[in-house]
């Protein structure tokens, strides 16, 4: 540890370094912060412990979705999606019912938090793809339907050199609402056994340069015959460029991007 230099030395705390004596040697060090008992039991820190408990549930929700869409978050995400998608679901926490603290976590509370959100912040999707994507669902939202009227060249972007395909994915997970329960000092899941499903599906390779029309891309929520309210679906869509060559397709490593279209 550092030892304090100079003529006077003193014990104490000032602009957050702290002072004191060790083993006859006066040493200094960054001062630390409150400790995590000090959070949860002293009322000075009633508000910091609030925001730690929604921040868990935030990270919950964020969770979920990215267990879901597995390694299709994986093919498509940045180095800070993670942390990304935890703030965008804190601002969906704030506008929950309850107290701070204690406030649902529903994804349904603000959709469009959500709705845009990019995999890779750097790489939009329209960015890379311009089509406008309808979304639909059955009765029941366990079949999803994703319908894009027309797709040519001139919705595809950033056309890599000697690029001869693209190819559309599309995912789902579905993310319970989470509650606050006093009797364990935690936040739930309400429905676990709906909770971070994932499904994909993706289109054969498409030809650039051939206009498309009324191309579908349908999602099923595997092991599923009703999906209740408290449990939101997100839907997302991403493009990757292929080539073509001896009859085989090859994936552009980049460019590429995914983003949530849809929460239903």
């Amino acid at each position: 540890m550092p030892k304090q230099k100079g003529l006077i030395k003193f014990t104490g705390t000032l602009n957050g370094m702290c002072y004191y004596m060790l083993n006859g040697q006066y040493i200094v060090r960054k001062a630390a912060g409150p400790s995590k008992e000090r959070i949860n039991n002293d009322p000075a820190f009633a508000n910091v412990k609030s925001n730690n408990q929604e921040f868990a549930a935030a990270s919950k929700l964020s969770k979920a979705i990215r267990q879901g869409l597995g390694n299709t978050a994986k093919e498509f995400k940045d180095t800070y999606m993670a942390s990304r998608l935890t703030g965008a679901c804190r601002k969906i926490i704030q506008k929950g019912r309850g107290s701070l603290g204690q406030r649902e976590a529903n994804l349904h509370n603000a959709p469009t938090a959500l709705i845009g959100f990019q995999l890779n912040k750097a790489v939009p999707l329209h960015y890379i793809y311009s089509a406008k994507p309808k979304v639909t669902a059955n009765s029941n939202r366990t079949t999803i339907t994703i319908s894009i009227p027309k797709s040519s060249k001139n919705h595809l972007k950033q056309i890599p050199k000697n690029a001869t395909h693209y190819q559309l994915k599309a995912a789902l997970s579905t993310v319970s609402a989470y509650e606050w329960q006093p009797n364990t000092n935690a936040y739930t899941a309400v429905n676990p056994e709906q909770n971070a499903f994932g499904s994909t599906t993706q289109t054969q390779p498409i030809l650039c340069k051939i206009p498309q029309t009324n191309l579908n891309l349908q999602l099923q929520i595997p092991n599923s015959t009703n999906i209740p309210s408290t449990t939101a679906i997100t839907i997302w869509l991403g493009i990757t460029y292929l080539k073509e060559q001896n009859n085989t397709h090859t994936a552009y490593k980049t460019p590429k991007a995914m983003q949530c279209i849809a929460l239903i």
